[in-house]
């Protein structure tokens, strides 16, 4: 882990970072966390306060949550994201609600990543893998939509996307919050051939990234439910 860690700070120091909370406390703790990382160049807590030192500043990467003393993380995603296209956003989770996930997945979040996974080297791999795989997904919040799809019932449509066996593997490690290499490690693929699996499955979908071709796949019916749901209940 203290290899993996260390690693991972040394491939992101280029990061210039900006965060927005109403937890003052997760505030200080991600502070502390990313030191060396890379360039601290804000923290706020409302929406308004974090889009003004976005403005200000040459910020690469905005770590938010969904809860904020003014607005809303989405919204703040959304508005970000208008503001600088090439901003890349990652999403702590503190509500495991649908709703709260697809607003952030429709607002352009490239990661997302569950509260309570902060610590023990899961936002720094979280980081790490939007780096590499441009999108990421904890396994928490894959399994809030799991649950959530189970609660609702089955609504399948008549969706057939024409799925290679390899691509229907592919979407279920996206679907379990995989990255591009825990899937290629756990199939036996090489990472380019995973990649690659993983545009045809986008392009199948009509999905715009990773976190769409989720929702989609949940919603249809098209990846099967887990024997063990979430301890909470959205």
């Amino acid at each position: 882990m203290r290899e993996t860690l260390q690693r991972s700070r040394s491939e992101l120091k280029r990061r210039r970072i900006v965060i927005a909370s109403a937890d003052r406390v997760l505030i200080t703790s991600l502070v502390g966390l990313l030191d060396g990382i890379g360039p601290l160049l804000g923290a706020c807590t409302s929406e308004a306060d974090t889009l003004t030192c976005l403005e200000r500043s040459a910020a690469d990467l905005l770590i938010c949550t969904d809860l904020l003393e003014s607005g809303d993380g989405p919204s703040l995603v959304h508005h970000a994201r208008a503001l600088r296209p090439e901003l890349i956003c990652l999403m702590l989770i503190q509500r495991p609600l649908r709703s709260t996930i697809e607003a952030a997945t429709a607002a352009g979040c490239q990661g997302l990543c569950s509260r309570e996974l902060v610590g023990n080297g899961h936002l720094l791999k979280a980081i790490q893998a939007i780096d590499s795989d441009a999108i990421y997904i904890d396994p928490v919040v894959a399994g809030v939509l799991r649950h959530s799809r189970l609660s609702r019932g089955h609504t399948s449509t008549s969706l057939n996307p024409g799925l290679t066996v390899r691509e229907e593997d592919v979407l279920r490690g996206i679907c379990r919050g995989l990255s591009n290499q825990e899937i290629a490690d756990q199939l036996n693929l090489s990472i380019e051939t995973v990649k690659h699996s993983v545009s045809a499955v986008l392009s199948k979908l009509d999905a715009r990234d990773r976190s769409q071709a989720m929702l989609i796949a949940f919603r249809n019916d098209l990846v099967d439910l887990p024997a063990h749901l979430p301890r909470w209940t959205p």
